[in-house]
Order: structure tokens, then C-alpha cells, then sequence
């Protein structure tokens, strides 16, 4: 699947609060001095300031700029952050504070990361640079995922399902450091409220029926495709558009179609029961799945790294 491989950069910036076009804008005045923007999506904008009461740099999370503020931008914000601030865990981005900016929007301050996302790095795997191949082993980045399933493991006890896991909302350091960021879409099986969405290539095909309940096992299917991705360096429905994309999605629940082992696309030295474990996190049937992202992670550090199975 062709995708534009960029960083989520949540490094530091110009030194002078500015935005980028040259106009002052705090948020939560005078407290936090805004510096520039990071990211500019469709439920918001993300801007690296400067907290002047601890003197450091956060990441802020707001509503677009413009003449009027979307209704459900506003309530995915608020929502966002009372998920994501309950999620308490070494994985998951901390929310330092919220609080609402001179136009009446929400907002909620996040610590600053300026770690490459799993997308991007396993875009230069797949390029051959060579630093990152040296950098990024099948065992450090196995390692990484399971780090991952970890924090997943953790929302989903809490009853909170991501809903849009993929390489592109991982974040990984320098040091071994993982992150499992933007819980926009997350659905909260408390109340069964969330927005129904996420990212076709990655969305279990029950997120794709409005009758369907989410739990834990709708993560674990995401889980299998980025899994899927880590062994092979493509997508489990690759294809050059998002049509074929979703067309490939289509054929995979009809049990028309399956793709292919990750080995087959890559020379990995992988044991076979990895392969094994990926396609079983990818089965469209969610019973057929594993119950848990920790089962997975078990399984995978049964296989690769050789420890025992747990009962």
C-alpha cells in the first residue's frame, strides 16, 4: 500500500513564540507561549509551546484554526483527552493539563516527543539505508512491539479500545522508548461510545459494521497487520490505492483472498511459528483471534525469544 512515510515530529523548534506566520498566538494565556505547529489534521492541530510557569517545551492539541469551530472536533478533543489522561502507563503519551483557548475551544497539553514514528522507520528498512538497518534488528524492533502490546494490553483492561493502531501512532526513541499516541477514535467499552473510524488496511472488519461490538481482539487484528509489517516491510493489503485497498479488505472477510506469509515477501530469519502468530492476530473472525494483546506477546516471546509458555 503506498503511503507518505513521514515523521511525527514532536521535536523542539524555533526558539521564539511564534506561529508560523509570524503572529503571536498563546493558548490557555499567558501560561502556555506557542512556538510553531507540529501537525495539521482533520481533528486538529498539534503545536509545540512553551510552558512559561515550568519553563519547558509541551505539545498542545487543538481545534484548526478558522472562522467557526467544528461541534464534533470540539467534543472528539474533549473526549481525547479524558481517554487518553486516564491512561496512566510508560507507554502512553502523560496529558499534563486541559483547558479551553481564547476562542472557546478545547485543548490539552501533552509531553513534547520528537521520536521517529514505526512508519517511518520501517519506510528506511525498506529503502536500505543503512544506519537504520543497523540500528533497527528484527530483535530490536520485535522488542519494541512488544512494548506496544503491552500498552495496548493495558487500555483494553481499562476498557478502552484504540480503534486506530498502525506504524504511523507508534513512536520510537533513541534509547528503547515506545509510545502508542493519538487515541482520537479510541472506543470506550464502558458506555459504547467512541467515533467509528480509523484506518482501512489496519480496522478490524468488525469496526466496519455499526452493529458490531468492539473489544479487545478489535486491537489485536490491528496488532497482526503492523506485526505483518514489521517481517515483511509491506502492508498485509498492499496496494497502490484506497480503493484497492478497500477492495482487498472486502475479498479478506468474504474469505476470498488472504495474504500471502510475511516471509514469503522478505528473507527473514524468523521462526515460522512468528509468521504463524501474525496471521492468526489477522483472522477476520474475531474468535479466531487471540483474546488479548498480552496472549500475542506471550506467544511471540514463546517464539523468538524462547521463554517459557505461560498457562
Amino acid at each position: 500500500m503506498t503511503r507518505s512515510r513521514g515523521t511525527r515530529s514532536l521535536a523542539a523548534g524555533r526558539e521564539r513564540g511564534e506561529s508560523s506566520s509570524g503572529e503571536r498566538a498563546d493558548i490557555g494565556a499567558p501560561r502556555y507561549r506557542e512556538v510553531r505547529e507540529i501537525a495539521n489534521g482533520g481533528n486538529g492541530r498539534v503545536i509545540e509551546c512553551i510552558d512559561t510557569v515550568l519553563d519547558r517545551r509541551v505539545a498542545i492539541k487543538t481545534a484548526r484554526r478558522g472562522p467557526a469551530l467544528d461541534p464534533q472536533v470540539q467534543d472528539m478533543l474533549r473526549r481525547e483527552a479524558r481517554l487518553t489522561g486516564g491512561l496512566e502507563h510508560p507507554n502512553i503519551v502523560p496529558i499534563y493539563d486541559a483547558g479551553v483557548d481564547e476562542r472557546g475551544g478545547p485543548y490539552y497539553v501533552m509531553r513534547l516527543l520528537s521520536q521517529p514514528t514505526l512508519e517511518t522507520v520501517l519506510g528506511k528498512l525498506a529503502a536500505g539505508e543503512p544506519e537504520i538497518l543497523a540500528t533497527y534488528s528484527i530483535g530490536r524492533l520485535l522488542t519494541d512491539f512488544l512494548q506496544v502490546c503491552r500498552a495496548v494490553d493495558y487500555a483494553n483492561s481499562r476498557g478502552i479500545i484504540h480503534c486506530d493502531l498502525k506504524p504511523a501512532n507508534i513512536l520510537l526513541g533513541r534509547y528503547g522508548e515506545v509510545f502508542v499516541v493519538d487515541w482520537g477514535l479510541a472506543h470506550d467499552q464502558s458506555d459504547q461510545t467512541g467515533f467509528r473510524g480509523g484506518t482501512r488496511g489496519y480496522m478490524a472488519p468488525e469496526q466496519l459494521d455499526p452493529r458490531a461490538r468492539l473489544d479487545a481482539r478489535t486491537d489485536v487484528f490491528a496488532l497482526g497487520a503492523i506485526l505483518y509489517e514489521i517481517l515483511s516491510l509491506h502492508s498485509p493489503f498492499d496496494a497502490a490505492s484506497e480503493s484497492e485497498v478497500q477492495a482487498l479488505v472486502g475479498e479478506y472477510v468474504a474469505g476470498e483472498w488472504a495474504p500471502p506469509p510475511p516471509g514469503r515477501l522478505r528473507t527473514i530469519a524468523v521462526p515460522r511459528e512468528i509468521e504463524e502468530i501474525c496471521m492468526i492476530a489477522l483472522d477476520p473472525d474475531p474468535a479466531g483471534r487471540y483474546a488479548t494483546a498480552t496472549e500475542m506477546a506471550r506467544a511471540i516471546e514463546a517464539a523468538f525469544f524462547g521463554y517459557a509458555r505461560l498457562p
